[in-house]
């Protein structure tokens, strides 16, 4: 009597998940990937699919040779097992998919009561399959499972579908790549699916696992991978980004920013480049300083090395061994390079990532001038000082990101200035401070830090918003010539800057010629035609202009004639030179003589006693500013040194 032929489970399939899924895993450990708020899903999920496969494996494994390693109740076992990780595999799909957008995030708790509910579902199937001895047949010719892989795949299906249908639905709040990675491989995965059911039974394949190996493998690669140049064998910012992520307040770090001056040369990184090829050795000696050296490439000629150690001494052994490579290729190559070097310990209070990079950045900013190679190693100063730029900068983004015209952190305070002719005060000069807790910051430390970070334009507009509050509510009651404000000379230079004066001022009913701006020379020098077209522009409307700080740009007296300025306002440094030179008290003479001559209004600023004010009141000068007449006060307060119109 001949045997009843029997035909193996064929589980290649199941090989190639698990070599996928571990090479997977290998990249997520060694490339430090972006650690967002659904990667935990992403490398849970491959976890679970790995453990799924090997238990899938070994359910095949005694499917074919059922006379060796059968025992129903370890097989009952198996078969438990596998289904109860194939539904965390599920769920971790179920929720990577779901929470990709931000708003299906603030409902993640009805996302997970609903899977809650499919997984009871799942488990009651399970029960009632178990119960009717339905999951496996054992009999003369072997194992068959074709009952237990059709009740999975269905189980699959069914998420799948889920899937796709929560994101149809909310297809306005999911990027594109989302919705177009979604709308291809959910249907290729049903449809594998499809044909797992079928060919468990006729051709005894099983192939399951690459129905969510590579579903986790597409988001690893689209949203969380950190490759590695393959030119300089470094990580992008994306990697640096996520390692200080994971280790910032958590292990000791030294950091070495690094940032080349090379000459710019076409198709710099083209293999055959020599200057590429040198940068490469540069790399190549870089690494082998120390293994703990970590070396990311943050833009095309800055570079970030981060030690972890908790010996100084190893620090400064790095640093200055990368110190030596860099000096070393200048001496090598033909091409003339500079470098900057900044380097230093992370401090355990500097514990995120915004922090970290704008502390060793705002060191950095403080040799950018500079045109020679240069090598610095932080201090504890340094850090001290950083703090405070960092709060005032905090600060400033915050005011521009609500741009809200009542911001109480925004003071605007006010300053008379004093008619020589008359002896009465009729201008005043805003001046803007800080608020942040208790502390008040002079605008000298906060404008630079306003400029370097796009904020001072959301600043002009809430000072000038209060400014013109204050107007409206003084010329019923007081008699004044007008208030002053400061803009900077990148705001008057911009294309767009009168529409946005001019949508503040519609609100407010007062004869625009109460307003005067204030400009630097150094708007006379940069982008001089745009700022002369916005000056003009808002002097036919009636707002005057100063000119402010003379004698500390780079603007010529031909400039300033041709400028729509009428009033100019000598520095406070002109004023101390010349008491004390008489070379410099030749030339102020001179131009105080010009321009009156011509028909400006001179004003001279810093007058703090009274040998100052009666030499400004002999040289001639129409108004004095300073604490010799008036300190700054309120802005609400300036209306005192106005004369009253009706009494009230």
């Amino acid at each position: 009597m001949s045997e009843i032929a029997y035909i193996e489970y064929n589980y290649i399939g199941e090989i190639a998940g698990l070599i996928l899924a571990g090479l997977i895993l290998c990249a997520m450990v060694y490339t430090k990937p972006k650690n967002t708020y659904v990667y935990k899903y992403i490398f849970g999920g491959m976890i679970l699919s790995v453990i799924a496969i090997l238990i899938h494996i070994s359910i095949l494994v005694v499917a074919n040779n059922p006379d060796e390693y059968f025992n129903n109740e370890v097989f009952l076992g198996q078969l438990l097992c596998f289904l109860l990780v194939y539904n965390g595999v599920l769920y971790c799909i179920f929720s990577y998919v779901n929470m990709m957008s931000i708003v299906r995030r603030s409902q993640r708790k009805e996302f997970f009561v609903m899977y809650s509910i499919l997984s009871v579902v799942y488990v009651l199937g399970v029960i009632i399959e178990i119960a009717s001895r339905n999951f496996y047949k054992r009999d003369l010719t072997g194992i068959d499972i074709t009952h237990f892989t059709r009740y999975y795949c269905g189980a699959g299906i069914v998420c799948a579908i889920i899937c796709f249908n929560a994101t149809l639905t909310n297809l306005k709040d999911v990027s594109r790549v989302i919705w177009d990675a979604v709308s291809i491989v959910v249907p290729v995965d049903a449809m594998i699916l499809v044909a797992q059911m079928f060919c468990v039974g006729r051709f005894n394949s099983i192939f399951s696992s690459m129905t969510y190996v590579p579903v986790f493998a597409l988001g690893y690669m689209l949203f969380h991978s950190n490759p590695y140049d393959e030119i300089t064998g470094c990580q992008n910012a994306f990697g640096l980004d996520a390692y200080l992520t994971k280790h910032l307040g958590k292990k000791k770090l030294y950091i070495c920013y690094i940032t080349l001056m090379l000459p710019r040369i076409e198709k710099l990184w083209m293999e055959d480049n020599d200057l590429t090829l040198k940068g490469v050795a540069i790399c190549r000696a870089m690494e082998s300083i120390s293994l703990k050296l970590k070396m990311y490439r943050v833009s095309e000629n800055r570079y970030v090395n981060v030690l972890e150690t908790d010996n100084e001494n190893e620090f400064f052994r790095c640093v200055n061994s990368i110190r030596g490579v860099l000096d070393g290729a200048k001496s090598d190559l033909t091409s003339p390079f500079n470098y900057r070097i900044v380097a230093g310990e992370v401090y355990e209070e500097i514990n995120n990532l915004l922090k970290c990079r704008q502390y060793f950045e705002y060191v950095a900013r403080r040799f950018r001038d500079q045109n020679s190679s240069y090598f610095y190693i932080t201090i504890p100063r340094d850090y001290d000082d950083f703090l405070e730029e960092f709060e005032i900068s905090g600060a400033l983004e915050d005011i521009r990101n609500k741009l809200d015209f009542e911001d109480e952190r925004i003071l605007v305070y006010a300053q008379p200035i004093y008619n020589v002719e008359t002896g009465s005060f009729r201008v005043a000069e805003a001046l803007t401070r800080l608020k942040i807790g208790n502390k008040i910051i002079n605008p000298d430390k906060f404008i630079p830090i306003a400029e370097d970070t796009g904020t001072i334009h959301a600043i002009t507009c809430i000072v000038l918003d209060k400014v013109c509050k204050a107007i409206d509510s003084f010329v019923e009651f007081y008699d004044f010539d007008a208030i002053s404000i400061n803009i900077s000379s990148k705001e008057i230079s911009h294309h767009n800057i009168n529409s946005e004066i001019f949508d503040i001022l519609d609100k407010y009913d007062f004869d625009l010629s109460k307003l005067r701006f204030e400009i630097t020379e150094s708007a006379m020098f940069d982008s001089y035609n745009q700022a002369n077209e916005n000056m003009t522009s808002l002097t036919r409307a009636g707002i005057q202009f100063y000119l402010d700080d003379f004698g500390t740009g780079y603007s010529s007296l031909e400039r300033v004639m041709d400028c729509p300025v009428r009033t100019i306002k000598f520095d406070k440094t002109l004023l101390y030179k010349s008491l004390d030179d008489d070379r410099m008290d030749d030339i102020l003479r001179y131009m105080i003589e010009v321009f009156k001559k011509n028909g400006f209004n001179t004003v001279i600023e810093g007058v703090e006693d009274e040998s100052q004010n009666q030499y400004s009141v002999e040289r001639g000068f129409d108004y004095i500013q300073g604490y010799h007449y008036a300190k700054p006060e309120p802005i609400e307060e300036v209306k005192k040194y106005f004369t009253r119109i009706t009494k009230f």
